[in-house]
């Protein structure tokens, strides 16, 4: 198992050197917010984050949004267009946590599959972990508890985050969520007299990770132990 370093994506860490030089990955910054991708346009980068969160949401008609997955230094984005003709995105691609990604053509990629076997093996093996990564929060929303939810929702941000704190409105966790913002600040409040956490002015403390995990479905160790299982080079959480 090749350790991961903090800072870096996962992915491309655990690449050789002279793949990774191929690649020509370019750093680049993003702020919360941004979209990367747009839902039926074409995907001419992959992003790898290194300690950047990005969210893959749904649009409805109304134009209320709803996510769908996550993607933060255990992968990348764009997974949809790596293997298939098609290159156009599945859906909309957002920032929800600001910070760096490496930047890499999708063209650059599709070359290199065919001779560097362990990259395309790589990269296979995320798209699989993330599609039961989205598979499961099918299942998860339709028959768990708002605060079950919203507890594995926080599990995996602080997963990928790299901080106990990081920037969270309680109206985008509603939106991430898909449920009423007055929903979201019951939840909230319960978890802060628990202990668990500690919102003020748009940002969150995980106080007690182990309390939050209990108060979590069995959705977030399900999720964990398939990225495990597929991708064995990732670093284990304490």
């Amino acid at each position: 198992m090749k350790e991961s370093q903090q800072g870096q994506n996962h992915l491309l860490a655990a690449l050789e050197s002279r793949q990774q030089e191929k690649l020509q990955p370019e750093v680049v910054e993003f702020a919360r917010g941004a979209v990367i991708y747009e839902m039926g346009q074409p995907v001419q980068e992959l992003y790898f984050p290194h300690n950047a969160l990005v969210s893959l949401v749904s649009v409805m008609r109304d134009g209320r949004i709803a996510e769908t997955g996550t993607v933060g230094r255990e992968g990348y984005t764009g997974s949809e267009a790596v293997f298939a003709d098609d290159d156009k995105a599945t859906s909309r691609c957002l920032v929800q946590i600001a910070g760096k990604a490496s930047k890499v053509p999708l063209g650059i990629v599709r070359g290199m599959l065919r001779d560097e076997h362990n990259l395309r093996d790589l990269l296979a093996a995320y798209a699989k972990a993330f599609l039961a990564q989205v598979l499961q929060s099918v299942a998860c929303n339709a028959t768990h508890s708002v605060e079950q939810r919203c507890a594995r929702w926080l599990l995996m941000t602080h997963d990928r985050a790299e901080a106990d704190t990081f920037e969270l409105t309680q109206e985008f966790l509603a939106v991430m969520l898909g449920v009423r913002r007055a929903s979201v600040n019951s939840v909230g409040s319960a978890f802060q007299k628990a202990g668990l956490i500690r919102y003020s002015r748009g940002r969150i403390t995980i106080l007690d990770r182990v309390g939050l995990a209990a108060a979590s479905c069995e959705c977030y160790d399900v999720v964990r132990r398939v990225f495990e299982q597929l991708l064995p080079y990732q670093e284990q959480q304490n």
